[in-house]
Parts: structure tokens; C-alpha cells; sequence
């Protein structure tokens, strides 16, 4: 009975000291943004490396804000992640009131289909081909789509809107998926200079079981996969990752 009693009491310390250490790499401060920043796809104002990552979704990441907006970026090495990027999106969500509950949402880049060329194009042609496709999808985004914000309508809304939501996207010179985001305090509801934490949503999404049907069909036929450079182990591409993460806003 008393070693049970001790295991008991050294498990509760060992829990104890564990919340105590998440939480306090939880409530991390955002970092204040870079001077002169552009929502342009590009991390060149960014300082390196970015501040987390997060091997559940291979996301490198960094949070700010300024006294207005608050922004994302995302820096994305992972083959798979990005694929499932270019087909159904990244998802960014905020709950202001620090909870792991829904709040609105802004998912992104929204790409069109290209044409991937011929698939009898030569072996040591098809990388390059395949890295200029991927970029002509992201540089075709045109909308992104929005969910849970008061006053603007769930759905879809172009990248140049009105309300002051940015996003961008592109490759780097590695080969690494660049996406960045900036949304306006005032649309979130958040009150500058709050000390309150806020909860913050990643979310890479899977996709889609009509992408899966044509990836399969073309494999069968001996065609070019839908979407170029695709790896060969597909089956973590029709699910999705995420993780929650809680931070508190930056103050100068």
C-alpha cells in the first residue's frame, strides 16, 4: 500500500512538472512583426530559422503581429504536405478567447488546375517541369475562403478583398513551400495590446476523394499522377494534420 501510495504521489509530481512545462511553452509570446513586412510569399523579412516546428504536420512556423494585423508564415519542406497544400489548402483558425474551439478561419491557397505538360517528357526533364507547374498553380491562387468571422459571409472571397485579409504563397530556392497570412485585428475581434492568451489552429488539409479516384485511375492507365512530383507512399495524403498551439500577443 505505501508503494502504491509513493508511485501514486511521484506520478502526480511528474504530471505536475510535465502541465507546467507545456503550458509554459504554450503561452510564448508572438513575435513582433518584421519591419517593412509584405504578405509576397517570399521569407526574406522573416528572421531565420522560424521560430516552431511542428512534426505532426512538418510545418515550420512563426507567429506575429503589430498593433493592427496579426501574421503567419509558414515554411513547408515536407513533399506530401505540400501536396496536399496545392490540392485542398493549409486552414489557419483563431479562437481569441484561448479555447480549442472553432473560431474563424482562413484557408489557403485556393490553386486552379494546370496543364502538367506531356507525360512523355524525358526522365531528367520531369523535376523541372514539375517544380514550374507547382509554381504556376500557386501564382494562379485567386480566392481564398473564409469561415466564422462576424461580419464577413462564410465562403469563398478573392485574394484582393476588402476586408484586409492577406495571403501569399510560394517556393523558395530549396524547393520549400512558402505560405504567409495577415489578418486584421478588427475582423478578429481582438483587442490590441491584450495580454489574454489566444489559441491558434493549423490544420494541413487532406485531399480529396475525387483526387484520390483520378491519381488511381491515371496510375492504372500509365499516365502522369494529377499532380506533379507526387511521392510514391500516398496513403497519409487523404488526412488531414493539425495542431493547436496557444500564444499571447507581442508588445513592443
Amino acid at each position: 500500500m505505501k508503494l502504491n501510495k509513493a508511485l501514486v504521489a511521484g506520478i502526480g509530481i511528474w504530471a505536475g512538472m510535465l502541465s507546467t512545462t507545456l503550458a509554459t511553452a504554450q503561452d510564448e509570446p508572438n513575435k513582433w512583426a518584421p519591419e517593412g513586412i509584405k504578405i509576397d510569399g517570399q521569407a526574406t523579412e522573416w528572421p531565420k530559422p522560424l521560430q516552431f516546428y511542428n512534426n505532426t504536420t512538418k510545418l515550420f512556423y512563426t507567429i506575429a503581429n503589430d498593433q493592427e494585423n496579426l501574421y503567419v508564415i509558414i515554411n513547408v519542406p515536407d513533399q506530401q504536405s505540400q501536396m496536399k497544400i496545392l490540392r485542398s489548402g493549409f486552414t489557419f483558425s483563431v479562437n481569441t478567447s484561448g479555447k480549442k474551439k472553432n473560431g474563424p478561419s482562413v484557408t489557403f491557397p485556393l490553386v486552379n488546375e494546370v496543364n502538367p505538360g506531356s507525360p512523355d517528357a524525358p526522365e531528367s526533364s520531369r523535376a523541372l517541369i514539375a517544380g514550374e507547374v507547382k509554381k504556376q498553380m500557386i501564382a494562379n491562387a485567386k480566392e481564398i475562403k473564409v469561415d466564422g468571422f462576424e461580419n464577413i459571409p462564410d465562403g469563398k472571397i478573392p485574394v484582393q478583398n476588402s476586408y484586409g485579409i492577406q495571403t501569399a504563397g510560394s517556393y523558395d530556392a530549396n524547393g520549400n513551400l512558402v505560405c504567409e497570412l495577415a489578418i486584421p485585428f478588427k475582423v478578429l475581434g481582438i483587442t490590441p495590446g491584450s495580454n489574454s492568451p489566444i489559441a491558434y489552429h493549423f490544420k494541413v488539409n487532406a485531399m480529396r476523394k475525387e483526387d484520390k479516384k483520378e491519381l488511381e485511375t491515371k496510375r492504372e492507365k500509365g499516365q502522369q499522377a494529377p499532380v506533379p512530383g507526387s511521392p510514391q507512399d500516398t496513403f497519409t495524403l487523404y488526412y488531414s494534420t493539425d495542431f493547436w498551439t496557444r500564444q499571447t500577443l507581442a508588445t513592443r
